[in-house]
């Protein structure tokens, strides 16, 4: 009798519920389920509201030249844009990869020099060039990589740009810091920066540009 009660009691076990949904369950706690936050991150860009979002950015920032190219033409006009995530896009090896980054990996492709432009963006440089807005790269990349960005930048049909600056190899301070010190030496060097337009707030911080305009990125922060 006791090893069929036994039995009995394991089974009851077996087949209960040991626990409840709640309501809330799937409510965000302090830390977001990971895959799901990837899911989220993948319907951003399938549905082409990344896109659409950062084209109406780079559509401000023509704005912004449009109002104010006339006062500023004796004065050196300039624009300074970053690269990753702001004219060119990562997001193919970033979703092979899984939102992952592994520098060897990370490397490769950009040493690939096949990151597609963003549209608006692009257009916003063309725009530039051709109302005389002397146009700077500013970018975290490293200078070992200079001759595939070159490469990935001509493929997507930017042209006629002033310089691309980029980070000595053995430079491990914050990229926020390297940009701030560009800018300055823009500045001081007679350029009016009339717009800065980058994907990370270290794109942008630090003064010396008129107008900032700040781009989505969800996938990565850089300091």
């Amino acid at each position: 009798m006791k090893s069929f009660l036994k039995s009995l009691g394991l089974a009851a076990l077996l087949i209960t519920p040991l626990w409840c949904e709640s309501p809330d369950l799937h409510r965000d706690l302090t830390i977001p389920n990971m895959y799901m936050v990837k899911e989220s991150m993948r319907s951003y860009h399938k549905s082409g509201q990344y896109t659409r979002e950062i084209d109406t950015i780079a559509g401000q920032a023509k704005s912004y030249l449009e109002k104010n190219l006339a006062r500023c033409q004796d004065k050196k006009p300039a624009m300074v844009l970053d690269i990753d995530e702001t004219v060119l896009s990562n997001y193919p090896h970033i979703n092979e990869f899984d939102f992952g980054y592994i520098p060897k990996e990370w490397s490769a492709w950009i040493l690939r020099g096949e990151a597609p432009a963003f549209n608006g963006p692009r257009e916003l440089f063309r725009y530039a060039r051709q109302n005389g807005v002397t146009v700077f790269f500013i970018t975290g990349r490293a200078e070992k990589e200079r001759e595939a960005t070159l490469k990935n930048l001509a493929r997507e049909g930017f042209e006629g740009w002033q310089e691309l600056i980029m980070k000595p190899n053995d430079d491990h301070n914050p990229t926020g810091q390297f940009k701030t010190e560009q800018r300055r030496r823009l500045t001081e060097s007679g350029y009016t920066i009339l717009v800065n337009m980058g994907d990370q707030n270290s794109d942008l911080e630090g003064g010396y540009a008129e107008a900032v305009f700040k781009l989505p990125n969800p996938m990565y922060y850089v300091p």
